[in-house]
């Protein structure tokens, strides 16, 4: 288990690497559309479409390396009311519903990719493109998302043993 963790972590690595790349891609664009604009020539027509799918992509791909670095927010006051018995066995069932829901979610992008690549559908707007691009994210992320709420639920890290303070909380 500890290689598929591993692999996990690395994999999420390299996607946060490439949000980074599509956040700096998209601020380019967005800069560069605004220029044109007030230059007075012709807008960039595929840069709103082009903006979209980089904010699906941005989002989908930070997404697992945000759970692996215990980013997600959550409500503290709940468990400091708790015995520390209690507070694990909250831990547990917040760990195994986010690991369902994600191992939800990841069959139903997993089932829409395959619908879309098997009709050869396309997302049609300033420019054509296959409906699998706009699934794919979801499945990376949901799936090795899914990976790390495992993680945690079997006691290979803890989600809740970060101090708040070193993360801007209050």
């Amino acid at each position: 288990m500890k290689t598929l963790f591993d692999l996990s972590g690395r994999l999420s690595w390299l996607l946060v690497a490439l949000a980074r790349v599509l956040v700096g891609a998209l601020v380019l664009l967005v800069v560069s559309d605004v220029a044109v604009r007030n230059a007075g020539m012709k807008p960039l027509g595929w840069a709103v479409n082009t903006s979209e799918f980089f904010l699906l992509y941005i989002t989908f791909l930070s997404m697992p390396w945000l759970v692996r670095r215990k980013g997600h927010v959550f409500v503290e006051f709940i468990r400091v009311a708790l015995s520390p018995d209690l507070r694990l066995v909250l831990a547990r069932v917040v760990y195994a519903a986010c690991l369902a829901l994600c191992l939800y979610l990841t069959w139903v992008a997993s089932n829409s990719l395959i619908t879309a690549v098997q009709r050869g559908t396309y997302e049609m707007r300033t420019f054509d493109i296959p409906k699998w691009v706009v699934f794919f994210p979801m499945v990376l992320a949901f799936g090795l998302s899914a990976v790390e709420w495992l993680r945690f639920l079997l006691g290979y890290d803890d989600f809740y043993d970060r101090d708040l303070m070193d993360v801007g909380g209050h």
